[in-house]
């Protein structure tokens, strides 16, 4: 069993009945009830009990309510939360892998994927923006759970589905459609075998050479390669040993993975110019997809490659993952060093622990007896620790890292590792900790150690995973001590942190006897005889042999340790507390900070004293006494009674032996001297005379909480006699608070059942005597909780205790109740001051009875009886409002919780419950009384809230202190590591949670609780206090209210409009009671219950809307804000749906194997009636929907609102007009008139509102009448696997350039649209759908209007067709408006609303506002004009999609002509309007359908490059590229036909020609690009035929147009450069025409495709090499070096790689002469070969270090240098083999010496002094390339390399230069480390290399 699946109910110790059975029966019978009568709220509440638990539902069952909210999901209209609810409920049922698989249910993926779409691709008339992007994120998590229960034969059909929506020219939308394969295309297997076997076209081995080629379309994109990396990992993992990846397909991923960590090596440096990057296309927002285009779907890179890489590992062959993986751990090791930190560091850290963490979860699955994988495809012992050896490295690097979520993943990952592999870990570890503790000076270093240690110590003290980590338990005890600091509050935090995690394990503080003298060591293999850990690195195959008898001796020997530590560890705690006490003197609240230390001292002191031996009690009692009975002052009570509350805990006898005659004797003391005696209603007092009596009166109180009753009574005496004293006596509140808390924890103590918390083995265990002299053996075994032996003890209760109890009650409690009554009755009138004596003694009469409440709360069941049928559905909603009640542990009744008086017919039950209502009556009386005549006596009416609460509310438990009890529980699990697979967790946790357990039981009790008249009474009394002047009242009175309506909902409804009349504009309002009222009204009670009862969420949204009555910030604030959090769940009244008789019969079948169906005629009866209350409901809600708009129209209509308010009713009308009722004329027409108000929030408001309404008659229109042209257009057409021969015996691809040659009446002009812009790019779909030619009749698109919507319709229309309304739209609309920065001013919403307009209203509405449109065109000096015509001129080309030809013609023959003038006039800062304009327009359309335009844009005014007007002509390629960007491959062909002059731009002498007609000519070769396949299934074979990483679609040699141009580019470039004047550099032919040339391949780079660049960049590189070093042109060389880095950091696939290498390799070997090439290709030539590095073959990695390595001996020195630059970049991510044949090779070099040559003499030969001196340089040269290498390791070889390197130290320059840069690198990058890395030296190299190594000294 695993620890989520446990059921803590079984721990209770009193007999539960069958609760599980009943939950089950009630909650089918009435999730029946409530789904077939529609009513979704008592649905969604009911459902909520089952979220995040099973309940303990039957699998049968379970597999029923899966299918059912699936289909709920897939198939009913449902409401947000009940919406939302199904989602998290389904993913619940269904997270459980070990129960459900596909073989118990499968799900159609199709309902699915049909609705996700609709709510990531919403149609216009959906709006609720806000609740549709809610849904998404549900629906997209709820996938993520479900896909594996998708059928086998899903893959395919989604792949039929989404490979036609492909189009990776351009990655519009594309996105979308990349996280829908990652999301729908299921991974998973069956466990029976069954699945891919009978659906060989779904399965993997098919499909994945199709996802790699997908791949390779984006290969350099990581944001996409994130996604497919998913992919392939997911199946790795999930079909462990089924589908073994081949070796280039783990090298794709690989490669890719390795651009995943954001490195400065793979990124680009050099920024595109803007004009590059902005040739993309993104139209997702003009469509309001969620984020950017893209699903809130995020996959972690650092998640997805690490879970590739643990799960492709199957052997050690090399090429394998093992072998690629080390290679990839030796390329990234340098950056993880704390020196190198950047933005790489998180994703590289979080990389780690994604490693380690998916490394344990695989061996843990292994080693499980039940696993699935086969043997032969398991992990070995060698291949683990060869991986934990890897990691091990890069988390050792990371352990004192710079930022802290990566010390923190370092962490992480060292402990999963040494859960795997411990003696690997913990033996180079602990050196490291036990050195960074022991620091000093280096605080991070210490600090991070302490977190480890803490994170760490259960893997370290687990006797039995790691027998050597106990000795050093007690010696880290010790050395961790000092990091409990005063003047430290982290490094304390962590230490005790250290101390906790031991105690939780198990750890015993108790010394064990040692026997003799330390033991031989006994004769051992190799591999335990070893000392370093390198070499025990080596031996991966033996197991480790263990001196057992040596290790428990020297466990045994450490622990005499233990009575020295808890000595100084409680000394320390004492002073800690001191300290912190001391430093909040001054201040009467605790930070945060502080609060958090002091718990965890306390927490931490708990347990280790549970776990110290007896024989340290005495000392334990001596310090703690000392420390409790000496006063430092008052501010340290908390902190100290924390301290004293732990040592209860742990010895509740001895405590209170020392401590309780201790405390009263003192008590009493101070009392009879007068302490405690000045009245005073302080909470803290202040007055050293009460010092001593609240120091000794809390420690009282701490003595007597949840303190065993067997252990109190013997002091009974003592205690009735110093409570009495308190009682009688002391008149200062804090002194009878106390009081209070001690009488009610001596009777809670007493009467309570609760849980004990003890040692970490159960009390048999521990008295073991075995168990006492052996217990280091039993540390780190955690009890199952499963196991039937497993029990928790708890707290025993006696009838003695119980008479004691209900006498002290009698005696104290009892009598205050009549004293509040004579004390009412004897002060009539207003009290005096608050410093009164009266005062004070109402006061302590509060706290006093408020105490008597919480000391019988828990004694009877709360008052209540089981909910009735018929208003069980009520109930259970109304339960759902409260926040912070737990999960019902039954539907309808309350439950066994332990009560001691459950009998409500016996002498104590009564007694109990007359106390009680005889308190109520007092409460009642007392509220009427402070009301009346003291309202401004705020502390005592605080009391009185206080009381009131607990009485309404209190039986045993509150909401606060639940919450509290699961926020602490939660809290603790996550400081604790556990093993969720296992049913494990110490004894302390496990009694905690059960205190939470029995918490939730009795909070549950107090939801049945029913009003009577005096609760009645009470609650009314209490809201007038919600109202008060007051602000503290208030905001007890809220607090106080909320908690009494969560659980008497009866109560909350006659409430309602005693708050809602505040609201309300009156002559005496107060603004402080419409705060009051507006803070009750947004309680969370109370709104979920206005918001769904149409009864009162009328009057609430139109008494926000008119509550202006007075100018107060606050006030208008507090309405602003609640609005705000309303308006978003707001929707119009969702009418009742009758489901579908397949869903009927689902939902009917449901039952439960366990208990008798609910069924016959009861069960029709009760539908019926929910049925009819629904419908009742449903009716009521539509009417006041009516309502409630027509009212808001009024207050937008009536003069007097003012702005804000105006916002809040839009907002209002925005969300309750929507798609779910008509529309209603009155608004439409009055929003239509908005649109020309003077107020900006009313103009927007309005657009937004009427385009949704405009949206939503046309829908209703459609599918009324189905025959009009707007509806009948569209269709859906068989294309049978022909391609696009069914559309058009004209290939697509030729339409357009057709369609334009012959006129707009050919047969390819009118052949149906294809709006789509992926359709047919990769493959064409089985059927597409398709858009018919405009009608030719002149019919209307709208002729006919929906008969409901009629009169809304006409009402729009009179304003927009009346005299001037246009001329007002274009003055409001073109007035200037700020806009975010970045943003072109262009409005969405605008182009929208006018699209909306003209569609419904046709050609007509066009004609009446040409004028207005014409005008504000042809004013092209005013930027608003321009762009508020670019708005409408968009809406209109959007609007005409089902216009008749007719109509079309007209509106051409208007638009084309301006257009013309438009286009002729266009400035740098308006063009970007109509550039948007044509975009939206153009978005998802099929060209053809603006065939005037493109006829326009191409043929009107063609491009001149002979022109001298540079801008106007870049705007006419600015507007053609614009078309490539919207229809790409549709219209290349069309453009190339109208043959425009852009190679004669290529010289052009203005810069915005030449990089307008660069970019245009790229992105038409670009576009000619398109895979087309006939069909899906012909595509997944075709790919399949390349191979497994399929073909490859990252590179492209172009069309033969492509290929010529290019070459005549290139050609005529080469000619100019023959004509060339330097001195004229600036203003040549060849200058220009090289930027042009660089601008076209920089184009790849900012556009979608690189295909072309990466092509032919590199032929072309000794021409682009040549241009970086035009030194007369700043702009060229910087275009050159762009190209040539953007080259060496993209990501080829495997044959790209080595082509591209190859060419730079040839370039070098070309430039042998020209070392200015040179220094500028070698370091590209590195950044190719570690962007590649796993792509590149080994030959072809070897040319590469070769070729390098010759330019070591280059005569020039700038290339030396630059090449051993390069070449240690190139080591790094070598092999040792490799390593070792450059170090023979170099080494060989300077064997031989240079001969002596004297001072100013030359050489006796000086050529071949040269020629020595030269390859002696090369040889330092490439030994110090080996060096630096390795900046923060020494591998075996560099001790005896740098021997050799000081060896030359006395060469003349620049050897001598280039030895000690070496040895100062080497001295930087290892002095951290120095201590550590000494030691891979021998003290022979260490004497000769100290001089070397050792910084000058200037006194040397």
């Amino acid at each position: 069993m695993k620890l989520r699946d446990f059921n803590w109910k079984t721990l209770l110790p009193y007999d539960r009945g069958n609760e599980e059975a009943e939950f089950e029966q009630k909650f089918i019978d009435n999730l029946k009830v409530y789904l077939l009568s529609g009513n979704q709220p008592a649905a969604c509440a009911l459902l909520t009990q089952l979220e995040g638990s099973n309940k303990g539902l039957s699998l049968p069952l379970r597999i029923d309510v899966c299918r059912i909210l699936y289909e709920l999901l897939t198939s009913q209209k449902l409401n947000l939360t009940l919406f939302n609810v199904c989602c998290t409920t389904l993913g619940s049922l269904l997270e459980h892998e070990d129960q459900l698989t596909i073989d118990d249910i499968a799900f159609d993926w199709r309902k699915l994927y049909d609705l996700i779409r609709s709510l990531a691709f919403p149609k216009t008339w959906h709006g609720e923006h806000l609740q549709r992007r809610a849904r998404l994120k549900y629906v997209v998590d709820l996938i993520c759970d479900i896909g594996r229960f998708f059928p086998y034969s899903a893959a395919a059909e989604v792949f039929q589905e989404l490979l036609p929506q492909i189009q990776f020219n351009s990655m519009d939308w594309q996105v979308i459609n990349v996280q829908l394969l990652n999301l729908f295309v299921s991974t998973s297997v069956s466990p029976s075998g069954k699945g891919y076997a009978e659906h060989p076209q779904s399965s993997p081995e098919r499909w994945l050479p199709t996802i790699f080629s997908l791949w390779s379309f984006d290969v350099h994109a990581s944001s996409y390669s994130a996604y497919y990396m998913n992919m392939v990992a997911a199946l790795a993992m999930e079909n462990a040993g089924r589908i073994k990846l081949t070796n280039e397909q783990v090298r794709f991923a690989f490669a890719s993975g390795l651009h995943f960590f954001n490195l400065p090596v793979t990124r680009g440096t050099v920024p595109l110019p803007r004009s590059h990057s902005q040739s993309l296309t993104d139209t997702s927002y003009f469509y309001r997809l969620p984020q950017s285009g893209s699903l809130p779907l995020s996959e972690e890179k650092a998640l997805t490659f690490a879970r590739f890489i643990v799960y492709t590992i199957r052997d050690e062959s090399s090429g394998g993952t093992m072998d690629l993986f080390e290679q990839l751990v030796q390329m990234i090791e340098p950056f993880y060093h704390p020196s190198n930190n950047g933005s790489w560091t998180g994703i590289l850290s979080r990389f780690l622990r994604n490693l380690s963490k998916d490394l344990l979860l695989r061996v843990v699955t292994e080693a499980d007896e039940d696993c699935k994988t086969p043997v032969d495809m398991r992990l070995t012992r060698r291949m683990r620790r060869r991986f934990v050896v890897s990691l091990r490295t890069l988390a050792m690097l990371l352990l004192f890292s710079k930022s802290e979520e990566s010390i923190s993943m370092s962490h992480s990952a060292l402990k999963n590792l040494a859960e795997i592999e411990p003696d690997l870990i913990f033996e180079p570890l602990l050196e490291t900790l036990y050195t960074a503790i022991d620091s000093i000076t280096e605080t991070h270093r210490m600090i991070s150690a302490m977190r480890a240690l803490a994170k760490l110590a259960s893997t370290l003290s687990n006797f039995s995973h790691y027998p050597q980590g106990a000795q050093h338990v007690a010696p880290l005890l010790v050395l961790t001590l000092p990091g409990i600091d005063v003047n430290d509050p982290t490094k304390t935090w962590f230490a005790l942190a250290f101390i906790r995690s031991l105690c939780f394990n198990g750890v015993v503080f108790e010394e064990l006897p040692v026997t003799g003298d330390m033991p031989a060591s006994r004769t051992m293999s190799k591999a335990s005889m070893v000392t370093d850990a390198a070499d025990k690195d080596l031996d991966l195959d033996d197991e480790p042999e263990l001196d057992m008898e040596l290790i428990e001796w020297m466990t045994r020997a450490s622990t005499a340790q233990f009575e020295t530590w808890i000595d100084q560890y409680l000394r320390r705690i004492f002073a800690l507390v001191d300290n912190l006490s001391s430093s909040l003197e001054t201040s009467d609240t605790s930070s945060s900070g502080d609060s958090g230390l002091q718990a965890m001292v306390a927490h931490t002191t708990e347990v280790v004293l549970h776990q110290c031996g007896e024989r340290y009690y005495p000392m334990i009692s001596r310090l703690i006494t000392e420390f409790a009975t000496n006063i430092s002052s008052l501010s340290a009570v908390d902190s100290m009674c924390k301290v004293v509350f732990a040592y209860v805990s742990a010895m509740p006898e001895i405590a209170l032996q020392t401590l309780l005659p201790v405390c009263c004797e003192r008590i009493n003391e101070d009392i009879e001297n007068g302490a405690g005696r000045t009245p005073s209603l302080s909470r803290r007092s202040r007055s050293h005379s009460e010092a001593t009596l609240v120091w000794f009166a809390s420690v009282l109180s701490v003595l007597t909480d949840l303190q065993r009753g067997e252990y109190l009574m013997p002091y009974k005496d003592q205690l009735l006699n110093t409570v009495n004293l308190l009682f009688e006596h002391c008149m200062s509140r804090q002194v009878y608070a106390i009081a209070g808390k001690i009488l009610r924890n001596i009777i809670v103590s007493l009467t309570r059942m609760y849980p004990q918390r003890g040692h970490s083995v159960s009390d048999e265990v521990w008295s073991d005597p075995e168990f006492r002299e052996n217990h280091f053996r039993h540390w780190g075994q955690l009890p199952k909780l499963d196991d039937p032996d497993f029990t928790i003890k708890w707290h025993p209760l006696s009838q003695q205790g119980i008479d004691f109890a209900l006498d002290l009650v009698r005696r104290i409690f009892v009598p205050r109740i009549a004293d509040l009554d004579k004390f009412i009755d004897a002060n009539p009138d207003k009290l005096k001051s608050t410093t009164s004596q009266d005062n004070v003694y109402l006061n302590k009469l509060f706290v006093t009875l408020r105490f008597a409440i919480r000391s019988l709360g828990g004694l009877t069941p709360p008052p209540g009886a089981p909910i009735a049928a018929d208003k069980l559905a009520d109930a259970i909603v109304e339960g759902s409002d409260a926040n912070g009640m737990p999960k019902r542990f039954r539907i309808d009744g309350q439950v066994e919780a332990g009560y001691i008086f459950s009998d409500s017919s016996s002498e104590e039950y009564r007694e109990i419950a007359s106390i009680r209502d005889q308190i109520g009556a007092a409460v009642a009386k007392a509220l009427a009384y402070m009301a009346k005549s003291n309202e401004d006596d705020v502390e005592n009416i605080k009391s009185l809230i206080r009381l009131t609460q607990d009485y309404m509310c209190y039986y045993g438990m509150d909401r606060s202190t639940s919450v509290a009890l699961r926020r602490n529980w939660n809290s603790g699990l996550d400081s604790l590591i556990l093993d969720t697979n296992e049913c494990r967790m110490p004894r302390y946790f496990a009694s905690k949670n059960l205190m939470s357990v029995q918490a939730s039981r009795l909070l549950h009790n107090t939801r049945f609780m029913r009003a009577s008249e005096l609760t009645s009474d009470i609650t009314l009394k209490l809201s007038k206090l919600c109202l008060s002047l007051y602000s503290e009242v208030r905001s007890y009175a809220i607090s106080a209210l909320d908690n009494i309506m969560s659980l008497f909902p009866e109560t909350k409804y006659p409430l309602i409009p005693h708050f809602l009349a505040e609201l309300e504009e009156k002559e005496d309002s107060d603004p402080e009671k419409m705060i009051g009222a507006l803070r009750v009204l947004d309680t969370q009670s109370l709104r979920h219950a206005i918001m769904r009862n149409w009864h009162y969420l009328p009057q609430l949204v139109l008494g926000l809307c008119r509550a202006q009555h007075e100018d107060k910030p606050i006030v208008k604030k507090s309405i602003m804000n609640m609005a705000i959090s309303q308006v978003g769940y707001l929707t119009a009244p969702l009418p009742i749906q009758t489901m579908d008789e397949s869903l009927q019969a689902l939902v009917r079948s449901l039952k439960s194997p366990n208990v008798p169906c609910f069924d016959g005629a009861e069960f029709e009866a009760a539908v019926a009636h929910g049925f009819a209350k629904c419908l009742e409901n449903f009716e009521l809600a539509r009417a006041e929907n009516i309502r409630l708009a027509s009212s808001l129209v009024d207050i937008l209509r009536h003069a007097g609102t003012t702005w804000r308010f105006a916002a809040i009713a839009g907002y209002y009308v925005d969300h309750i007009s929507g798609a779910n009722s008509s529309p209603e004329p009155r608004l439409l027409g009055t929003l239509a008139e908005f649109l020309t108000s003077d107020l900006v929030l009313f103009r927007e408001s309005a657009t937004i509102n009427l385009t949704h309404l405009l949206s939503n008659i046309k829908r209703l229109s459609k599918l009324k009448f189905p025959n009009i042209a707007a509806a009948s257009a569209r269709s859906d057409v068989d294309l049978g696997g022909t391609g696009s021969r069914v559309i058009s015996d004209i290939p697509y691809i030729e339409l357009c350039e057709r369609a334009l040659a012959d006129g707009d009446n050919s047969d390819a002009a009118l052949a149906p649209y294809l709006d789509s812009p992926a359709t047919g790019w990769f493959v064409w779909p089985l059927q597409a759908k398709i858009h018919s030619a405009p009608n030719q009749d002149g019919a209307m698109a709208f002729g006919k209007i929906d008969p409901e919507s009629q009169a809304a319709y006409d009402a729009v229309r009179d304003v927009l067709f009346s005299d001037g309304k246009w001329d007002s739209i274009a003055k409001l609309f073109s007035q200037e408006s700020a806009r975010p920065s970045g943003d072109d001013g262009f409005s969405v919403t605008h182009a929208a609303f006018y699209k909306q307009t003209f569609s419904l209203y046709d050609f007509p509405l066009l004609e009446q506002a040409w004028p207005a449109i014409e005008k504000l065109a042809l004013d092209n000096e005013r930027m608003g004009a321009q762009r508020a015509s670019s708005e409408m001129i968009s809406g209109v080309l959007r609007g005409s999609k089902h216009w008749s030809r007719e109509s079309l013609d007209k509106m051409w023959g208007l638009l084309i002509p301006l257009l013309s003038t438009v286009f002729s006039k266009l400035r740098p800062d308006t063009i970007r309007y109509w550039q948007t304009c044509l975009r939206f327009a153009f978005a998802r359309r099929d060209p053809r359908r603006f065939l005037p335009l493109i006829r326009l844009v191409m043929y009107g005014n063609p491009f001149d490059p002979l022109s001298e007007a540079p801008f106007t002509e870049a705007a006419k390629l600015e507007l053609m590229l614009l078309l490539l960007n919207s229809w790409d491959w549709r219209i290349v062909s069309a453009i190339s036909a109208s043959k425009p002059r852009l190679f004669d731009a290529l010289a052009h002498p203005y810069k915005q020609v030449r990089d307008a007609a660069g970019i245009l000519m790229y992105m038409m070769s670009s576009s000619e690009y398109s895979v087309s396949y006939t069909s899906v299934e012909l595509a997944i074979d075709d790919l399949a035929r390349y191979g497994a990483t399929g073909r490859d679609f990252s590179h492209w040699v172009g069309s033969q147009r492509t290929q010529t141009l290019i070459a005549d580019m290139d050609s005529q470039v080469s000619l100019w450069k023959a004509d060339h004047i330097p001195s004229n550099e600036g203003t040549s032919n060849y200058s220009r025409g090289s930027k042009t040339l660089l601008t076209f391949f920089l184009a790849g780079f900012g556009y979608g495709s690189k295909r072309l660049s990466i092509e032919h960049i590199p032929s072309m590189l000794p021409v682009f090499s040549v241009l970086q070093e035009q030194t007369d042109d700043e702009e060229l060389a910087r275009l050159a070096k762009a190209v040539m880095q953007y080259l060496a950091q993209v990501l080829y696939t495997a044959q790209m790689s080595e082509a591209v290498t190859s060419k730079v390799l040839t370039l070098l070997e070309e430039s042998s002469n020209s070392w200015h090439v040179i220094t500028k290709t070698l370091p590209l030539l590195c950044t190719l070969t570690f962007s590649n590095r796993f792509t590149l073959l080994h030959d072809v990695r070897m040319r590469i270090v070769d070729t390098t390595a010759l330019f070591l001996e280059h005569d020039q020195i700038e290339v030396r240098q630059i090449a051993s630059r390069a070449l240690a970049s190139l080591v790094k991510c070598a092999s040792n083999n490799v390593i070792a044949d450059m170090n023979s090779k170099f080494s060989a070099k300077i064997s031989t010496r240079l001969p002596r040559v004297r001072y100013g003499k030359p050489a006796k030969d000086p050529a071949a002094y040269s020629r020595l001196a030269l390859a002696r340089h090369a040889g330092v040269l490439g030994l110090s390339c080996l060096v630096l290498a390795f900046p923060y390791t020494i591998p075996d070889w560099l001790p005896e390399v740098l021997l050799l390197l000081a060896g030359c130290i006395d060469d003349p320059n620049p050897i001598q230069s280039t030895v000690q840069k070496t040895f100062a690198e080497f001295r930087r990058t290892h002095m951290d480390t120095w201590h550590e890395d000494r030691k891979k030296f021998t003290s022979s190299q260490l004497e000769l290399l100290t001089d070397m190594l050792v910084s000058p000294c200037y006194y040397a």
